[in-house]
């Protein structure tokens, strides 16, 4: 119940607006920039939990992680992945952090965090060859 109502609501709507339109709409400015930018964005939303209570350690916790799994589904959608499997990654992360909230060590977040920076390089590296054979094939087209 808990991963469907994070797939077809939470991580379907929160795709949509950072993926879908505003990756979309700042991508003509390039990837490193629209990726960023929409990374931000989606961790900044996430400060919206001190105003429920939760303490600023935490917070700063939660935006981090939220800026890494950001630029996670941002480079998964720039190295031309269906926004559909953001949305299906979104949601099940959600799901298993709903799941295991009775656990107070944050040990597992930093372990997270590390490995989306792992998955972020591997994926900056793939968009930029990616980004750089585009760029390529428009010269050569130009020529």
């Amino acid at each position: 119940m808990i991963l469907g109502a994070q797939i077809m609501i939470v991580a379907f709507i929160e795709e949509i607006i950072f993926r879908g339109l505003m990756l979309n709409i700042l991508l003509p400015k390039g990837i490193r920039p629209a990726v960023l930018t929409s990374s931000l964005l989606f961790a900044i939303t996430h400060s919206l939990q001190l105003l429920d209570g939760q303490s600023l350690e935490t917070t700063i916790l939660q935006i981090t992680y939220a800026f890494f799994i950001g630029m996670v589904l941002s480079l998964l959608v720039v190295n031309q992945q269906s926004i559909i499997i953001a949305i299906l990654f979104h949601g099940l992360n959600n799901s298993l952090i709903m799941m295991g909230k009775d656990n107070d060590s944050s040990i597992y977040t930093y372990i997270i965090i590390l490995l989306m920076i792992i998955y972020t390089v591997f994926l900056w590296i793939r968009a930029l060859k990616t980004d750089g054979v585009i760029a390529m094939k428009n010269r050569e087209i130009a020529i």
